[in-house]
């Protein structure tokens, strides 16, 4: 059963049923030459590819506007193949100073087509992408000799304000505002655990759209770089003391305990065996990330953890971002449960609060922090946890 009282339940409703129109607020029409997209919400008015997830999870309540929302990364690629990590309009500009990626390009617009049932030709268009954007990644971003993808500043991974990605003196966007730019700092390079997952994930999306169009020798190639990939993943970025994945510079682990270990879930590169170890000891341990209100941005233990929970901090927040990729990688190694726990936490936070949908939330009482409203991530998370939960109640009665 899911414990909400009637009135509970009939406030819940209410507000679901209000989602699709706070939702449409979020569509830019006038989009400086472009077609309508959905922006990030609150005080962010543009698109980020980090947010490219928000458009999987509102494909069925706005099509097109969800393919117009992975297309326009594809518009504007770079000639030398980097993915604009965001587009601002106010007014319209590309923005290429860093990465800021998690789930990759090649596998949500490949998951959002399949989603839409669009043509051949989409699917094409994706590969074609993803394959010169994964080739501006070895050019650029692989100075470790690793095989791994470096950081090269703060704003790469979206942890704003980590000290994870600060620490070093590491700049905010990378110098000249050009992510193939690294800082000449003696912390450099540095290969970043969740940016090497995000390209792991983006070369196994890369095989499975060769196959699909009919290109074995080249699925293949994709599978053996992946492999490969992973292989260094586990080799030089898993501490197997701590049972951990860090970044590393200069041979030495930077060690933070941050939530980019959920990315490394996210992009499928432990097995199922190795998951429930990392889970088991971090996300059920009270003193590590299984904190009230789940996941918090930073281990509560980690000495980086930052207690005062300002605004726009992964130094320590619950971030919608991340809860929203929850369903992504939750299901796939088997915590569906406890997904929908977190889920149920979620929705009584949320009117207990009067939430009005905040990019984030204090990770021991579940209050809002900051006060930047319909933000597009939590709309989405919220509608997936209502949907889930009296889903299954639905279920249970029958």
């Amino acid at each position: 059963m899911n414990n909400f009282s009637a009135e509970e339940q009939r406030r819940l409703a209410d507000i679901n049923n209000s989602i699709p129109q706070l939702l449409a607020g979020n569509i830019l029409h006038d989009a400086d030459g472009n077609p309508p997209v959905l922006l990030a919400g609150a005080e962010y008015n543009g698109i980020w590819l980090e947010h490219n997830q928000d458009c999987f999870f509102a494909a069925d309540l706005f099509p097109d506007i969800a393919w117009n929302s992975q297309n326009i990364f594809m518009r504007h690629q770079q000639p030398d193949g980097l993915l604009p990590y965001a587009f601002r309009f106010d007014p319209f500009r590309v923005c290429v100073s860093q990465l800021q990626t998690v789930w990759p390009f090649a596998r949500c617009a490949l998951e959002t087509a399949r989603k839409l049932n669009r043509p051949e030709a989409d699917f094409a268009r994706i590969y074609e992408a993803g394959i010169r954007y994964d080739s501006w990644l070895k050019q650029y971003r692989s100075r470790n000799a690793l095989g791994l993808v470096d950081m090269y500043c703060a704003f790469d991974t979206g942890h704003d304000n980590s000290r994870r990605v600060m620490d070093g003196g590491i700049p905010n966007p990378c110098p000249d505002k050009w992510a193939g730019n690294m800082p000449e700092l003696p912390c450099m390079p540095i290969a970043a655990a969740d940016l090497s997952a995000m390209r792991f994930g983006g070369l196994e999306a890369l095989a499975e759209l060769a196959e699909m169009l009919d290109k074995p020798q080249e699925a293949k190639e994709l599978r053996v770089e992946a492999e490969m990939l992973k292989s260094a993943i586990h080799t030089h970025l898993f501490d197997r003391d701590d049972e951990f994945f860090y970044d590393l510079s200069q041979g030495v682990f930077r060690k933070y305990r941050t939530e980019h270990i959920t990315r490394i879930f996210l992009n499928h590169v432990v097995d199922q065996a190795l998951f429930d170890r990392i889970y088991n000891r971090y996300f059920e341990n009270e003193n590590e990330f299984a904190v009230p209100y789940p996941f918090p941005s930073v281990s509560v233990s980690d000495p980086s953890y930052n207690a005062d929970h300002p605004h726009n901090c992964w130094g320590g927040n619950t971030q919608l971002l991340t809860l929203l990729r929850l369903p992504l990688w939750m299901e796939h190694y088997r915590r569906s449960d406890e997904l929908t726990r977190i889920m149920k936490r979620y929705l009584k936070a949320f009117i207990r609060h009067d939430n009005p949908f905040t990019q984030e939330l204090h990770p021991e009482t579940g209050a809002p922090i900051g006060n930047n409203g319909n933000y597009t991530p939590a709309l989405l998370f919220f509608r997936e946890a209502y949907r889930r939960v009296f889903s299954l109640e639905k279920e249970a009665l029958v």
